[in-house]
Parts: C-alpha cells; sequence; structure tokens
C-alpha cells in the first residue's frame, strides 16, 4: 500500500461523521442530473436541517448545482474528507474509494434499464481495474434501488453483490409523472427555441471505440416527416455522449432553432419531458421515455457490430419500439407513426419484465435516507 493510500485510510477512519450530511455523485462529478438530483430535491424540500454536498468534476458542473447544494471536488482529499464526513452516500455509477464505514449508508441507483449486457456478464471485455473497482464498490452498498424485478435479477447476479436490493421504482423517472409544460418551456428558454415549438429527441448511445459513423441521421427528414405527420413547428435535438461531444459539428450542420446541439444541456430527463419524439440505438432512455405514452423509434444502422461488441439481453427487433437500419426505413416509419403511443406490446414487455415505476420513488429514497440520518 502507498503512502497516499495509507494517508487516505487514516483519513477516512479518523474524520468524525456529520450525521445530517448527505454526498451525492452523479456519473462521476458531471453535475446535478439523474437519479440522485432528483433524489436531492425531496430532501431540499423537506424542511430538515441537512448539509448535500454534491461532487463536480469542473466548474461547469459546479453551476447546475441549485441553492442549498454545496458543491466539492470530484478528486483529491476534498472528496476523501467529503465521502469520510457523511452519514450517507447516493450514487449511480462505481466508486473507486474503498472507504466507508459501517456506520455511514451507501445507496446506489444506477443508471438505467439494461439493454446493453454489463458488469460480470461482459467481465472479458472491460478494464481489470474496473471489475476490481466494482467488486469493492458492491461490498460497501448497502442497498442496490430498483425499478423492475429484471434488474433486481441483475443487481443479485451479474453485479458482484451481496446486499440488499429495493424495488422503489427509479427516482430519475418519476418526473415523467408531473406536468411536461412547464419542463417543456424551460427547455425551449434555454435553448433559445420558441415556447411553442414542438421538439424531436435523437439521443444515440456511446461507442467504446468513440465512432461516430452510426450517427448519421437525416435530421432533416425527421423535422419534415414530424411536421407533416403531427403538425406544427418542430425543431430537431441532438444530444451525444459526452465523450463525444466534440465531433458534433462534424456530424450536423446546425442552424438555429431547426437543428440544435443538446448535448450540453445538463438533466438528460427534462430534454426526455419536453420532446414529442424520441430516436434512439441502444440507449436505456427509451425505457424511461415509454413511461409518456409518447413514440420511439430505434434507429441503429451498426448492429451487427455493436453486438458483437456488447450484445444485448433483449434483440432489437423483439423491443415493443419500431427499429430502423436506414435513413429509409426510418422515414417509412416516420410517415405512420402516431403522436400518442399505446402500444400492447410496450405493456406486456413492461409486466414481463416487472417494472414497478409509481412516480414516488425519490420520496421513497429520501425517506430512506431520513431515517438513517434520525437514528441514535
Amino acid at each position: 500500500m502507498s503512502i497516499r493510500d495509507l494517508g487516505v485510510k487514516l483519513i477516512a477512519k479518523t474524520t468524525p461523521i456529520k450525521n445530517n450530511r448527505v454526498v451525492f455523485d452523479s456519473y462521476n462529478g458531471r453535475g446535478y442530473s439523474d437519479s440522485p438530483k432528483a433524489i436531492c430535491e425531496v430532501l431540499l424540500r423537506s424542511g430538515e436541517e441537512l448539509e448535500l454536498l454534491w461532487l463536480c468534476r469542473d466548474e461547469a458542473a459546479a453551476k447546475t448545482l441549485p441553492e442549498g447544494v454545496t458543491a466539492v471536488p470530484n478528486t483529491g482529499m476534498k472528496k476523501i474528507k467529503a465521502l469520510a464526513s457523511a452519514k450517507v452516500w447516493v450514487d449511480n455509477c462505481r466508486k473507486y474509494e474503498n472507504l466507508k464505514r459501517k456506520n455511514q449508508v451507501y445507496l446506489q441507483t444506477w443508471h438505467g434499464f439494461a439493454l446493453k449486457k454489463l458488469e460480470a456478464d461482459v467481465a472479458d471485455k472491460l478494464e481489470p481495474a474496473y471489475v476490481e473497482a466494482a467488486k469493492r464498490d458492491s461490498a460497501q452498498c448497502d442497498a442496490f434501488i430498483s425499478g423492475s424485478a429484471f434488474m433486481t435479477k441483475l443487481y443479485r447476479e451479474r453485479f458482484w453483490y451481496q446486499g440488499a436490493v429495493l424495488e422503489l421504482g427509479t427516482p430519475r423517472n418519476d418526473i415523467f409523472y408531473r406536468d411536461h409544460a412547464a419542463l417543456h418551456a424551460k427547455v425551449c428558454k434555454a435553448l433559445g427555441l420558441p415556447e411553442d415549438r414542438k421538439l424531436a429527441l435523437y439521443a444515440p448511445t456511446f461507442r467504446d471505440d468513440h465512432s461516430i459513423d452510426a450517427y448519421r441521421l437525416d435530421a432533416a427528414m425527421v423535422r419534415r416527416k414530424c411536421e407533416e405527420n403531427f403538425k406544427g413547428e418542430w425543431s430537431v435535438l441532438i444530444r451525444l455522449h459526452p465523450n463525444v461531444a466534440q465531433q458534433s459539428a462534424a456530424l450536423f450542420a446546425y442552424d438555429g432553432d431547426r437543428l440544435v446541439d443538446a448535448t450540453a444541456y445538463p438533466d438528460m430527463q427534462e430534454l426526455l419531458c419536453a420532446a414529442g419524439l424520441l430516436i434512439t440505438d441502444y440507449s436505456s432512455s427509451m425505457f424511461d421515455y415509454a413511461l409518456t405514452g409518447k413514440p420511439i423509434v430505434q434507429f441503429a444502422t451498426d448492429i451487427e457490430a455493436y453486438q458483437k461488441d456488447r450484445d444485448f439481453y433483449f434483440p432489437l427487433d423483439a423491443l415493443p419500439f419500431p427499429l430502423a437500419r436506414s435513413n429509409e426505413e426510418l422515414e417509412t416509419i416516420l410517415t405512420d407513426l402516431q403522436p400518442l403511443w399505446t402500444s400492447p406490446a410496450w405493456a406486456e414487455f413492461a409486466r414481463e419484465q416487472g417494472f414497478c415505476e409509481d412516480g414516488n420513488a425519490s420520496v421513497k429514497c429520501a425517506a430512506l435516507i431520513l431515517q438513517q440520518i434520525k437514528k441514535k
């Protein structure tokens, strides 16, 4: 063990725990988002005297935080001291630090319903350092928060995890059970669009080789078909993964209010609420968006290559969302798509996989946290 590691261990063991302190992290410091955000918002409204800290990788991430939440650097000793002194940790990704004590509580929300195979199912394709960190992280967790029986089974069998799994729903999805009009207005304002503009969202997932070849969506066609089929004026929002965000301009000719780069928008769930159509490929966002009852299309032009690299838990053509392998197929699907999507196939899929979303997951998680904080 290095001198630094010994120092970290010493700090972790000797730092007093503040019983009202909660430390949040989302996507390794990217800012205020996802299920940790949903839980934090309930705690902010609780009226309890809490100290809420958020791990942030840079100033841009820190600026996403609301009043009442304090930014902490996601590296160095400030991070270690924040974790060591908190009663509760809330995260949606793996933690590499191995310093939780038995009188601290760690809730792991993860980040979506799994389509792509993950953790132990692809251990041979993961970096050995990640696998070791994942095992350490699971050993520290007190509970995984699950939104379905399917994910509960994965957490128990494929995440190197022996602890509790609580089927409370997915906190980040509670937003879909609220009125979307205010969120639509918020997103339009942030992106410089008229408040009455209808939005189609293209949100593909990340390729491990950083390739952008599969992202060649005919956005002009999508906008035209939406205006023909659904009426009104439409804008197409492009939401790329942060790892390829810098290549966005090489792919799309952004033109003000018709084709808009929304990659930097901090909250994916708010974009989903604002959108009237989602086009994606292998992203878990489709399972979240299905809760809105609005239409979804899979646009996947590199299925064979992606499947060889990661593989899926469900065949794409067996999912309850139409699948386009080319822009031509996408145009055909959009021609007949309905603005409100009430597919019996989705209802059956959700039943078979044991979805347990009810719009109250963040409230339930916050109650668990407050219960731990108030324990003697």
